[in-house]
C-alpha cells in the first residue's frame, strides 16, 4: 500500500512562523512534522510515500534520508512544475509514480492517530475520511446517504458536532484514470465528480485531527507533543 502526500503549499497562514520555510517540515520539538505524520502512517502499514512537492520541493528533498530513518516508510518526491492544486499535484505525480494497487491521498499538514489510516485501508471502496468535530459549521458538514454514501461536500450547518471532511482519500487504481493532468482542485473538481457517479463513500472517524494550517492551531499541537497527549 502507498500514498501521495500533498506537501507542495507556500503555507501563507503560516508566514510569520515559517519565515520562507517548508510547511510539512516545521519543527515540532526537534522532529519536522511531517515525520511525525509518516509514523503514524508506518505504525498503520504504508510502506511507501510519494510526497507531491512544489514550493520549497528543495527543502523537502534534503529532508528524505532523515524523513525515512525516522518513520522506516520509503519515501520518493515528485515536483509540479507549476502549482497544479491539490487535484492536479496527484494526477501529476500518478502519471510519474503509478499507483501499483489501492492508495491514499492525504494532506502535509494534518496530523492523525494511525487508526485512521488503519480504517481507510480495510476498504475497498472509493472512500474519504468523515471526523467527527464539535464544531462542523467551521468546516461544512457532510452530507451522506445509505451505507455512508457521500451526496454532498461541505455544506454549511448550524453550529454543533457533526461530520467533516478529514482530507484523507482512498481510491483503486483507475479511479482517476478519466481526468486529464491539468490543474484543478480535490475538493472543488475531482470529488465532486465522484460524487455525482455514486461512488464516493465515507469512512467514520472520531480520533485526534489536528490541521495546523494556522498560528494557534501549530501552537496547541506543539503543546499536545509537549505533553504526549499524541496517540
Amino acid at each position: 500500500m502507498q500514498v501521495y502526500i500533498l506537501c507542495g503549499g507556500a503555507g501563507t497562514r503560516l508566514g510569520s512562523v515559517l519565515q520562507g520555510g517548508q510547511k510539512a517540515l516545521v519543527d515540532i520539538h526537534g522532529k519536522p512534522f511531517l515525520a511525525l505524520v509518516l509514523t503514524q502512517l508506518g505504525m498503520a502499514g504504508i510502506t511507501r510515500a510519494i510526497l507531491c512537492a512544489h514550493y520549497r520541493a528543495d527543502q523537502i528533498e534534503e529532508a528524505l534520508p532523515h524523513l525515512e530513518a525516522e518513520s522506516g516508510v520509503a519515501l520518493s518526491m515528485v515536483t509540479e512544475p507549476t502549482p497544479m492544486g491539490t487535484g492536479g499535484a496527484v494526477l501529476h505525480a500518478l502519471t510519474a509514480e503509478p499507483a501499483q494497487g489501492r492508495y491514499l491521498v492525504l494532506n502535509a499538514d494534518t496530523f492523525l492517530s494511525a487508526h485512521a489510516y488503519r480504517m481507510m485501508l480495510e476498504s475497498d471502496r472509493d472512500t474519504l475520511l468523515a471526523v467527527e468535530t464539535p464544531d462542523s459549521a467551521r468546516y461544512g458538514a457532510l452530507s451522506l446517504g445509505a451505507e455512508g454514501r457521500i451526496l454532498a461536500l461541505n455544506e454549511k450547518s448550524s453550529a454543533g458536532a457533526g461530520l467533516v471532511n478529514a482530507g484523507v482519500y482512498g481510491f483503486s487504481p483507475d479511479t482517476l484514470s478519466g481526468f486529464a493532468v491539468a490543474p484543478c482542485s480535490m475538493e472543488r473538481e475531482i470529488l465532486p465528480a465522484l460524487i455525482e457517479r455514486q461512488q464516493l463513500y465515507s469512512v467514520a472517524y472520531d480520533g485526534l485531527f489536528v490541521d495546523i494550517g494556522i498560528p494557534q492551531a501549530l501552537s496547541s499541537f506543539r503543546d499536545m507533543v509537549q505533553a504526549g497527549e499524541l496517540i
